[in-house]
């Protein structure tokens, strides 16, 4: 594992990573660096806070942060385990988390979250990289 900005895994940008996997270790995409606002964790590309599995866990700074799983498997399945369940989600509502900070049933995303500025292929690229995760 090569380490990038902050510690947190990095992946070469020489053209062997899918892009949406330079996406997600790098926070940059095929027109270069994706623009993000808000957060706590703006500095850092997806894998630096929900890891290069996908599975998110405790993210420990000055505190701890609980980060969500966003594998593509566990997006998309009912959580029925939630008080209140959460439905499946969607390709749009993952996009719409990733623009807007925003869950499918129009909660808001933790603050440490940012608010990615991604075109629609980046979106798809992402997706298609989270699906590769599982």
């Amino acid at each position: 594992m090569l380490l990038g900005r902050f510690g947190g895994p990095s992946v070469p940008t020489s053209g062997s990573a899918s892009v949406g996997e330079q996406i997600y270790y790098t926070g940059t995409g095929a027109a270069g660096p994706i623009s993000r606002t808000g957060g706590m964790m703006s500095g850092r590309a997806c894998a630096g806070c929900h890891g290069e599995d996908g599975k998110g866990g405790t993210f420990r700074m000055m505190f701890s942060v609980e980060v969500p799983d966003i594998r593509y498997t566990s997006l998309t399945s009912p959580h029925t385990e939630d008080d209140p369940p959460m439905p499946a989600w969607t390709d749009a509502d993952i996009a719409r988390a990733i623009r807007e900070g925003v869950e499918p049933d129009g909660e808001s995303l933790d603050s440490f979250m940012p608010r990615w500025d991604m075109s629609d292929a980046d979106i798809r690229d992402v997706i298609a990289y989270l699906k590769e995760l599982g």
